[in-house]
């Protein structure tokens, strides 16, 4: 194999890399889902690459689900990765365009307000799973 061809080989497997953004998740099977069919959105915990400490979701004023939270939890590895994967109000139908729908109205006090301050500044991530 010359240069030219060596460069050009791993130029594109490079290249091929970064198209890719997904990741497996060890014990879920893909799903597929038919048209206006429910897809629950899930949420787990609340991470920050500033702090390595994990905060349940919920830990923050969120809105809740109107039936009350339940623990999803899957799989054994969740359960080992310390994973806290809850119910949430969001739902989608598949195949549907939906504009933004207001789901509830909190009205946040002084303490709940600083704890969001808190956590933004710390760069904490919501983590949620379709």
């Amino acid at each position: 194999m010359n240069l030219k061809s060596f460069h050009t080989w791993l130029g594109l497997a490079l290249s091929l890399t970064f198209v890719v953004d997904a990741f497996y998740l060890p014990g879920v099977a893909p799903r597929q889902y038919a048209d206006n069919e429910p897809v629950d959105v899930k949420v787990n915990t609340l991470s920050s690459i500033k702090t390595q400490m994990p905060y349940e979701y919920y830990s923050l004023a969120f809105c809740r689900p109107e039936g009350g939270i339940e623990t999803k939890t899957e799989n054994l590895g969740e359960l080992l990765r310390g994973d806290r994967i809850q119910s949430s109000p969001f739902s989608f139908k598949m195949g549907n365009v939906e504009a933004c729908t207001k789901i509830c109205t909190l009205t946040l006090g002084e303490k709940e307000r600083n704890q969001f301050i808190k956590m933004i500044d710390e760069d904490y991530r919501v983590n949620m799973i379709v």
